[in-house]
């Protein structure tokens, strides 16, 4: 049998009607398995001792005024108790409740009584629990709050460190214009990209996506934006297919077993000339978009990071006054997703509607007579008014140069 707990505060008289009350309470107490054993202690209008919130609570205030007893009254609110106090019809309203306590009728019968003492005690346990795990989980959430909060200072770290690899402004270059648009899906991004004048004539761009999202993803940025060799100690320019062997050898070189593949386009452009070489490792093709025509660089080679003896095949072209050269990541393929496949339920569907964006970068700077980097900021509007563009679901990096027309 278990025992149920009650703290009786009893009146001017020691105690001894309130211990009477309950002990004629205990005859029709309704359960069986439970024993009721009484605690008296005395009622004090300056101080109610501590409560524990897992005991009912009986008092004797008969003797009370009406001040005295809201006195009372919360001071046992002020504990959390809950109970009963008794008192009769002249120093308060029957029914009245402060907190947890119940005023009741001194004449209660003890048929009424019992139950209700025996149910505050159940609630009172039962509530008693639930602080105690509501205090657990408030320490717990203050640990996954401080967690949280050092992960997110980290992370805000290793964005800024990841945005010192790539070119605080565009190179300056005679008859070319450069324009960029990098815009990771979180913290930190999975895409990374270069470009740099090597001498004056000569220009290095460069564009690369790992595989996965996040902060594994972003490391391996890092390590290949290291590994990119533009010009050997001597300073000479080594050869797009060159450059992408050394990353590949490098990728190959420190994998543990576990799969880390990027895609990436490297290529060199003579300012003056036009000319360009370049080569592709498993990346999305760059396109040249020209006034009326758009044709895409057909250079491939394998994915980085899979065979450590892979070879880079260069493609070799011009890029005439007036064209643009875009490189972009396939975050695109998702930027401007099917609209009916998720009004469906079926998610963010990769579509090609990113294509018809993407060839506004060079024929838009010509019509209305602006630069690349005012197309890829109107790029970056139709971005945010995509649908879905509030959970962009993968990084997006574009990066154009166009030869001005003569």
């Amino acid at each position: 049998m278990s025992l149920q707990k009650l703290l009786a505060f009893g009146g001017p008289d020691g105690g001894r009607w309130l211990e009477e009350k309950l002990r004629c309470a205990l005859s029709a107490w309704p359960d069986p398995r439970t024993a009721l054993h009484v605690e008296t202690r005395e009622l004090c209008l300056e101080e109610i001792p501590d409560v524990p919130t897992s005991q009912p609570v009986a008092a004797d205030a008969r003797s009370l005024d009406s001040r005295e007893l809201l006195q009372v009254l919360d001071r046992f609110r002020a504990c959390e108790a809950s109970g009963v106090v008794l008192v009769t019809a002249r120093n308060a309203s029957i029914g009245h409740s402060l907190g947890g306590m119940i005023v009741c009728d001194a004449e209660t019968p003890t048929a009424t009584l019992a139950p209700m003492l025996h149910a505050i005690g159940v609630c009172a346990s039962a509530t008693a629990e639930l602080r105690r795990e509501l205090k657990i989980a408030q320490r717990t959430s203050g640990g996954v709050r401080e967690e949280m909060s050092r992960m997110s200072q980290e992370l805000s770290l290793a964005s800024r460190i990841q945005q010192e690899l790539v070119p605080k402004a565009m190179p300056k270059a005679n008859g070319m214009d450069y324009g960029v648009l990098y815009r990771p899906a979180g913290y930190v991004s999975g895409d990374i990209y270069n470009i740099a004048r090597l001498d004056d004539r000569r220009t290095a761009f460069f564009i690369a996506d790992a595989v996965g999202h996040g902060v594994p993803a972003a490391l391996l940025t890092m390590i290949i934006s290291r590994a990119l060799p533009m010009q050997s100690a001597g300073g000479a320019i080594i050869s797009p297919s060159d450059a992408l062997s050394t990353v590949n050898h490098e990728l190959c070189g420190v994998s543990d077993g576990t799969p880390r593949f990027a895609t990436a386009v490297y290529g060199v452009i003579d300012t003056e000339s036009g000319l360009v070489r370049i080569a592709n490792a498993g990346h999305p093709q760059p396109m040249r978009i020209a006034p009326e025509r758009v044709a895409k660089v057909e250079a491939g080679g394998p994915l980085l990071g899979v065979f450590r003896e892979a070879s880079f095949d260069e493609e070799t072209f011009t890029l005439e006054p007036g064209e643009t050269l875009l490189l972009y990541s396939d975050g695109f393929e998702t930027a401007f997703p099917d609209t009916d496949a998720m009004r469906q339920g079926r998610g963010v569907l990769p579509s090609d509607r990113y294509v018809e964006q993407l060839l506004r970068i060079g024929r838009t700077s010509r019509k209305n007579d602006e630069t690349v980097v005012d197309a890829l900021a109107t790029l970056e509007r139709r971005l945010d008014e995509a649908h879905g563009s509030l959970h962009q679901v993968d990084d997006v990096t574009a990066l154009a140069l166009e030869r001005k027309a003569a």
